[in-house]
């Protein structure tokens, strides 16, 4: 009797040993055409802060607007962390530059992620963003502060789609700003 219950939890430990695992998806939010550079000084993107749950690199879902439970898909992961991804995302945007070592800028864009995830709403997941940014001169003073803030309703449940529309929302959000940043200081 032992002899059959060790062979069948041993067959059960083998199988479950060869179940398959899902691939894990891996997502950039690769920032497409540059947007054209004004005659303007020298801006320079610094990583941005990243609030929690959003500085990992799993993407972020929740389940309604009331819910204050987070998920993190399993299989779909940021392929790079937020705090430079989008960084370099908004200054492509705004035609500015991440900072690089040892360059020299007149102004620095300085960003904090408040909110970068799904939200699921009658079954629709829709894709949300809010980022606090502050322009700053090279001296330390605050010259404009603004909010990029947007929520758009994706038409599939595909995790792809919504990181595009996640992408696409932010890039839209962001041209609002640029004549105000553009005029700052």
């Amino acid at each position: 009797m032992r002899a059959a219950i060790l062979i069948a939890v041993l067959s059960s430990l083998l199988l479950a040993g060869c179940a398959k695992v899902p691939p894990t998806h891996y997502y950039h939010l690769a920032p497409g055409e540059a947007a054209a550079a004004a005659e303007a000084p020298s801006v320079g993107v610094r990583p941005f802060s990243v609030d929690a749950p959003y500085d990992r690199d799993r993407l972020v879902y929740r389940k309604g607007r009331r819910d204050a439970e987070v998920g993190f898909y399993a299989y779909h992961r940021w392929a790079a962390p937020l705090a430079t991804m989008l960084p370099a995302l908004v200054a492509r945007e705004l035609g500015a530059e991440p900072v690089q070592p040892g360059g020299r800028y007149e102004r620095y864009l300085e960003g904090r992620v408040v909110t970068f995830e799904e939200l699921d709403v009658d079954g629709l997941p829709h894709a949300v963003c809010e980022l606090e940014l502050r322009l700053v001169s090279a001296d330390g003073e605050t010259l404009w502060r603004g909010t990029v803030r947007g929520e758009r309703a994706v038409r599939t449940t595909e995790v792809s789609e919504v990181v595009e529309g996640m992408r696409a929302l932010l890039i839209e959000e962001l041209r609002k700003q640029r004549p105000q940043l553009g005029s700052a200081g």
